[in-house]
């Protein structure tokens, strides 16, 4: 071997390899976008999770209603009450449904939380909610008809179970 052939050999091996770390870059940049969308989901979530809960207090949801001039009896508030746990399950089963579709959980996983919302939507007050707000439009159709699919005849089991 001459050391034009030993220069030749070693040029494409550079350039093999100089390849393969930009396919290997290419890959890992996407990756990263993709965790970072997924962490913005996330903190989404969380924060209306947050807001949701820090009004689910008595005395705050009657300051809510009040405000918004109606008078606090117990039962509107415990209506609020009921809504903003509604509204909270609605935006799990969001972030749920958008780390699936992202392709960041594993199967095993998935199922489980869907088993668990299978169950929260066999109780008939939050079936009755997720229908008026997906009739309202409030959802994107994928995410619509995800949590459709949640609802089955198999769904009044795990009532039992909850």
């Amino acid at each position: 071997m001459t050391l034009a052939d030993a220069a030749s050999f070693s040029t494409a091996l550079s350039g093999f390899a100089v390849t393969a770390s930009l396919i290997y870059l290419g890959i890992q940049t996407r990756q990263a976008a993709k965790h970072t969308r997924a962490l913005i989901q996330q903190g989404a979530t969380a924060r209306t999770t947050a807001i949701t809960l820090g009004m689910m207090p008595a005395d705050y949801c009657a300051a809510w209603i009040a405000a918004n001039g109606v008078e606090p009896s117990l039962s509107e508030i415990r209506k609020r009450q009921f809504g903003l746990h509604c509204v909270t399950a609605i935006n799990a089963m969001e972030d749920l449904y958008a780390q699936h579709s992202g392709g960041l959980l594993s199967a095993e996983w998935y199922e489980r939380q869907c088993d668990t919302f299978r169950g929260l939507l066999s109780e008939p007050g939050l079936r009755a909610y997720w229908t008026t707000y997906r009739d309202t439009g409030r959802s994107a159709p994928n995410f619509r008809a995800f949590v459709d699919s949640l609802i089955t005849d198999e769904t009044t089991v795990f009532a039992h179970r909850l």
